[in-house]
C-alpha cells in the first residue's frame, strides 16, 4: 500500500500542486508576507525529514523554478532543537540566498532625513534596511548561551529569539505539510476556519473569546 509520502512524489508533477498548498494553509500565511507571495508559484517541490537521534531535527528543501527574485535552484532549512526539547530551537543551518541585483525581499530602502552638523543644513538619503520576509528564515542562527546572553540588549535577544522562532514554524509547518497535509490543503480542504478545526481538533468558534464588556 503506497504512504503519503509516496502518494506526494505521484503529484509533484500537478502545475502549482505546491504553491497552492502553501496558499491554503492559514497558518503558513502568518509568516509569509505580501510580497513573498508573488514568488510562491515558482515553488516546484518540497522534501522535508525529520530525525531524533541524537537530538530532533527538522530539515527541509524548496525548490524553485527560475524567477526573477534569486537564482538559487533550492533553498534549504535544518532546525536543530535542544536535547531532550520538542519546540526550544538550539540553531539553525540556513543557506545562503543569492538575490538578484535590486530584488531582495529581505531588505527595504527608506528615506531619511540627514542634518549636517557643522551647516545645520538637511538633506534626505536613502538607506537600506532590513526587511520582514519569510525567506529571513533561511539565515544560519544560533541560541545564545546564559553567559552570552547576559552581554545581549533585551531588544537584540528578543529579536533573535523571535527569528529562530519563526525558522522553527516554517521547518514544522513544511514538515507537516510534506508527510501530511499537502493534498488536503491543495484541494482547499484547509481554506475555511470551520475545516481547519476540524482537521486538527481544535474550535474554530471565536464568538466565545469576545469580551462582552
Amino acid at each position: 500500500m503506497p504512504t503519503n509520502v509516496d502518494h506526494l512524489k505521484e503529484v509533484q508533477g500537478v502545475p502549482d500542486f505546491w504553491s497552492k498548498a502553501v496558499l491554503n494553509h492559514q497558518i503558513m500565511l502568518q509568516y509569509i508576507r505580501e510580497k513573498d507571495r508573488e514568488v510562491l508559484p515558482h515553488l516546484t517541490n518540497v522534501v522535508a525529514v525529520e530525525t531524533n537521534t541524537p537530538v530532533k531535527t527538522i530539515s527541509i528543501e524548496l525548490t524553485f523554478s527560475e524567477n526573477e527574485w534569486f537564482t538559487n535552484e533550492k533553498l534549504t532549512l535544518k532546525v536543530i532543537f535542544k536535547k531532550d526539547q520538542d519546540e526550544e530551537v538550539a540553531e539553525t543551518e540556513g543557506c545562503v540566498i543569492d538575490w538578484k541585483d535590486g530584488k531582495d525581499l529581505s531588505k527595504k530602502k527608506i528615506k531619511k532625513k540627514q542634518k549636517n552638523k557643522k551647516t545645520g543644513e538637511t538633506r534626505q538619503i536613502v538607506k537600506t534596511v532590513p526587511a520582514e520576509s519569510f525567506f529571513n528564515a533561511f539565515e544560519s542562527r544560533k541560541c545564545p548561551e546564559p553567559k552570552e546572553a547576559d552581554d545581549d540588549s533585551d531588544e537584540e535577544l528578543e529579536k533573535l529569539m523571535d527569528a529562530l522562532e519563526e525558522s522553527m514554524q516554517v521547518a514544522m509547518d513544511f514538515n507537516d505539510l510534506y508527510n501530511f497535509e499537502a493534498l488536503e490543503y491543495y484541494l482547499n480542504f484547509g481554506q475555511s476556519e470551520q475545516e481547519f478545526a476540524a482537521m486538527h481538533g481544535g474550535d474554530s468558534d471565536d464568538e466565545d473569546c469576545e469580551d462582552d464588556a
